[in-house]
């Protein structure tokens, strides 16, 4: 018997064709499991978070611990700065002596010529505390004129000791305002000078036979009137630490 042919036998290989492919396609993934990765970010969360706390708390304990250091660094320095200024000599101004104090004219010029020497008495007044003196230099001024400048020597004073420090300048045919010189002449022979000095240096403590590294000081006798010293008078010049 013929095998049939035609439309017939034409849709059924067709649909046979559609229905091998259609059941050979991959099947699509299930969609992703919403509760599983809820979880996940939210424990992903907590410990951020935990992190974070911790890392907060000691960021805090770190601050505070330098926070304590630096002010207990401040206060023993405050308390070492304030015990060294309290041990500074008291200095005064006891003498002056003026050798020469000479003004002359040259080529429209006041050129001033001096020798001049003061003394200045140093009071160790602390009975355990050794002091020694190092860099030292002191200069004169009267009423804005310069009066010299000098390097001293250094030295050293032993508790409850006195010692007369001599300051000596002299000037060599400086320049100077003719008005200032001049002045400053008439007020020498009045006995009215006023005389400002100044001394520098660096300054260190012993204690027990160890040494204490100090600070610079400063010595500053401002306006001593030389009346006052020719009356017997010596006035107190102030004395101050510097950094």
């Amino acid at each position: 018997m013929a095998a049939k042919s035609g439309p017939t036998a034409l849709h059924k290989n067709l649909s046979r064709r559609v229905s091998f492919n259609e059941a050979t396609l991959a099947k699509p993934l299930p969609p992703p499991d919403d509760d599983s990765d809820t979880e996940s970010q939210n424990s992903r969360s907590r410990c951020a978070c935990a992190c974070g706390a911790l890392f907060s708390s000691c960021c805090a304990c770190v601050s505070i611990i330098i926070g304590v250091l630096i002010f207990l660094g401040l206060l023993v320095g405050g308390v070492y700065y304030a015990l060294l200024q309290s041990s500074l000599p008291e200095v005064r101004l006891h003498r002056l002596d003026v050798y020469k104090l000479n003004v002359t004219n040259a080529n429209d010029n006041t050129l001033l010529t001096t020798d001049i020497e003061i003394r200045l008495n140093t009071t160790n007044g602390n009975g355990k505390i050794g002091l020694a003196y190092g860099g030292m230099t002191a200069s004169l001024s009267s009423e804005g004129v310069n009066l010299g400048y000098i390097k001293l020597p250094a030295m050293r004073q032993k508790p409850h000791t006195s010692t007369d420090l001599k300051v000596r300048t002299a000037l060599n045919r400086a320049m100077v305002e003719e008005a200032a010189a001049t002045e400053l002449v008439d007020k020498l022979n009045k006995n009215l000078m006023v005389i400002d000095a100044m001394l520098k240096g660096h300054i260190d403590f012993y204690l027990g036979g160890r040494k204490f590294n100090g600070f610079g000081f400063k010595v500053k006798c401002h306006s001593i009137d030389q009346s006052e010293i020719d009356n017997g008078h010596a006035p107190k010049c102030n004395s101050k630490m510097t950094l």
